[in-house]
């Protein structure tokens, strides 16, 4: 599934705050790891539970509206994923403002992200001869 969200400008950067979150250790779960401790021998810890971005593991694509030929002060973001991805993440970044596209807006949207990322594809297997 694709989904195209426009973002304004002024909502940018709350939300890219989401997107770029890193991992994070969320507690420990009930299993122990031996851990070398040099010339002491070894010792036992816990092993942790990491609280993992699904979006920077799934990818997306984040492009102004002025790269793609659009006279608006917004950003357009571009994530390809399973539709449970979306159920799970979704409202994450839509409370924060971003606007999910549909119908004809959406298509055009889509398709010019398209062309761009299949342009520069392009443009990198002629660099290496591929």
């Amino acid at each position: 599934m694709i989904a195209v969200y426009e973002i304004e400008l002024s909502k940018l950067q709350r939300i890219k705050n989401v997107l770029e979150a890193p991992d994070v250790a969320s507690g420990e779960l009930d299993v122990e790891l031996e851990k070398e401790a040099g010339k002491k021998g070894t010792t036992v810890e816990k092993a942790k539970a990491w609280k993992i971005n699904e979006w920077k593991k799934n990818g997306y694509i984040l492009r102004e509206a002025k790269a793609l030929g659009i006279d608006k002060k917004a950003s357009y973001l571009y994530v390809s994923a399973p539709e449970d991805f979306f159920e799970r993440n979704e409202k994450q970044i839509t409370e924060l403002g971003a606007r999910k596209l549909q119908g004809k807006e959406f298509e055009d949207i889509k398709n010019k992200i398209e062309a761009m990322e299949q342009g520069a594809s392009e443009g990198i297997g002629f660099i290496f001869g591929s």
